[in-house]
């Protein structure tokens, strides 16, 4: 283990991983230098040397999810050395404690007075810069800046100048960066508004199938496949009017300001390529409803009624659909997030107004790493890929069907002698 010193320690249960990361990025990106085992989530296997860290730390984080302290019963339970390190070297202890949480009774032999300590109650994921502002209050660690080396200017005339030319710049690059939020913010408003239609449409399409299969007339059934249909309608018409809202406002940056994005960390290729990215997933999901209708075709057919097992594999592919509209939409989310983040803070309102309305969208925030934002966009890209690889096993498989379907199908006429 590395002999750097680390101000902060978060202890965290295996299933708790996901919160006690994203604390862990905040305070980083604060300032702070913390500690979290990632390695530990891997080997399960409990480190020596993380005492070491812990007696040398000033704050010790416990991140609690439901039940966190069952296991602390026995001595042997990592999470139980941990919280009894800090407890015995008196750090500051800071009890995080997440939804469903609540203290044992009895408390396990020896952390009877963890639960005295100053904690954080739950809160929703909303309030999460909250809850971080209120955490920072009960650190006794000091964020740490790191020095960053400072060329010498030559002479006081060349200092004066590159100050002028930074004051130009700055003044050009605020409205363009109001420009570029806004626009951002305009086609990330019409993908979260894409993605409630693309829920909806699919439980319009569950309810379908649910009423249909009940159904005990060809007149009921007729009325719920046209119900579907008008909502479809209803659903593309609304697709379309959010598309043509986000292509009367493109995104067009010119080159004169690519060294100002660059400059601020942004890749100005990146942006220019957002256009073509919303609208690629526009057509997907209006894709989805054409296929919708071509599925309740198919459940009438001849083929369903005689082998209805064959209507299987599509319905497999209409939720992977459902479900990979959602996560090409969420790819782009972060994206945004982490584009917005390096945009001055006078250009986020919007986003802080509308962002808790967003309810099918993760609460990340800004303020993160790109790195952590392209980790999320990666760990998207690759449910995407794994569902587009299940789609591709149905389509096989539905395609291997019909065809055993049309063979037996063929041998049947033949046998009655029906053959053209």
């Amino acid at each position: 283990m590395s002999q750097k010193k680390y101000d902060i320690f978060i202890s965290y249960r295996r299933e708790s991983f996901s919160q006690a990361n994203l604390i862990c990025t905040r305070l980083k990106a604060l300032g702070y230098r913390v500690f979290i085992d990632v390695e530990a989530l891997n080997s399960g296997k409990f480190n020596e040397q993380l005492l070491s860290v812990i007696k040398n730390c000033k704050d010790f984080i416990a991140v609690l999810p439901p039940n966190a302290l069952d296991r602390c019963v026995s001595e042997d339970d990592w999470v139980r050395r941990e919280v009894m390190c800090a407890m015995e070297n008196h750090k500051n202890i800071i009890p995080i404690m997440l939804a469903g949480f609540a203290w044992p009774d009895p408390m396990p032999k020896g952390m009877e007075d963890l639960c005295m300590y100053q904690s954080l109650a739950p809160m929703p994921d909303v309030y999460f810069d909250m809850q971080i502002k209120k955490l920072q209050g009960y650190l006794k660690s000091k964020a740490y800046y790191m020095k960053r080396r400072r060329w010498i200017v030559g002479s006081a005339i060349a200092v004066a100048v590159l100050a002028l030319l930074l004051v130009i710049a700055n003044a050009i690059y605020k409205p363009m960066a109001k420009r570029l939020s806004d626009s951002l913010f305009v086609r990330t408003q019409a993908m979260v508004n894409l993605d409630e239609i693309n829920n909806a449409a699919f439980n319009e399409w569950s309810s379908y199938l649910k009423d249909y299969s009940e159904a005990t007339n060809q007149e009921d059934k007729d009325d719920y496949k046209n119900l579907l249909l008008k909502q479809l309608a209803l659903n593309e018409k609304e697709t379309d009017n959010l598309l043509k809202n986000v292509q009367r406002s493109k995104i067009e940056v010119s080159e004169f300001y690519y060294p100002l994005l660059w400059l601020h960390g942004i890749n100005p290729y990146d942006v220019n390529e957002i256009d073509a990215y919303t609208e690629s997933c526009f057509d997907e999901v209006s894709s989805t409803f054409d296929k919708y209708r071509e599925t309740a075709d198919l459940i009438e057919g001849e083929i369903a009624h005689w082998v209805p097992q064959a209507v299987t594999p599509y319905l497999s592919m209409l939720k992977l659909d459902y479900m990979t509209n959602h996560t090409v939409v969420e790819a782009y989310y972060y994206t945004y997030l982490m584009l917005l983040t390096h945009l001055p803070e006078s250009t986020h309102d919007k986003f802080y107004k509308m962002s808790t309305k967003w309810e099918t969208m993760p609460q990340t925030g800004l303020g993160l790493s790109d790195k952590e934002y392209e980790r999320l966009v990666n760990m998207a890209y690759d449910r995407c890929d794994k569902q587009l690889n299940e789609h591709q096993r149905l389509q096989q498989e539905a395609e291997n069907l019909l065809d055993i379907i049309n063979a037996q199908l063929e041998n049947l006429l033949k046998e009655g002698g029906m053959e053209e």
